[in-house]
């Protein structure tokens, strides 16, 4: 049986299988969480307001950053965006969906479709900007360590 690598820091690679479910779990939780509130809307006269498709975003880039900030690593903020776009993806997908109401029903049920448009489509957004913000604080943190 091979023992570990001497370049290799014990349990690195259970850190590593850690880092992937907490980034999944982050993920699930930003899909299911943001799911339901992205349905919540205002109205201004006939205009709708998605707030809840914005309080929706804010959620998972939020989770994202902290996520990659509580790991030390960038792949997992990456990860977890990923893991949110790949659930949401699930359930706008499935056939039974009473969650997201597609952009296709956009002159029927204008609030709904531009709430679920935002929402699906807008992922990338505060995922891209989390992304960013814990490569710079990874970054500064490497450099006050030195």
């Amino acid at each position: 049986m091979p023992g570990p690598r001497p370049n290799k820091a014990q349990g690195a690679g259970a850190s590593a299988i850690g880092s992937v479910l907490v980034a999944l779990a982050a993920g699930a939780l930003a899909a299911v969480v943001g799911t339901v509130l992205h349905a919540s809307l205002g109205y201004v006269g006939d205009v709708p307001v998605p707030w809840g498709a914005a309080l929706a975003l804010l959620l998972t880039g939020t989770l994202t950053y902290w996520v990659g900030l509580v790991r030390g690593k960038l792949w997992v903020s990456a990860l977890t965006g990923l893991a949110t776009y790949v659930f949401v993806a699930l359930i706008s997908t499935d056939q039974h969906n009473q969650m997201i109401v597609s952009t296709q029903f956009f002159k029927m049920l204008p609030g709904p479709a531009l709430a679920g448009g935002i929402w699906v489509y807008g992922i990338i957004v505060p995922v891209v900007v989390a992304i960013l913000l814990v490569s710079k604080q990874l970054r500064l943190l490497a450099r006050s360590r030195r």
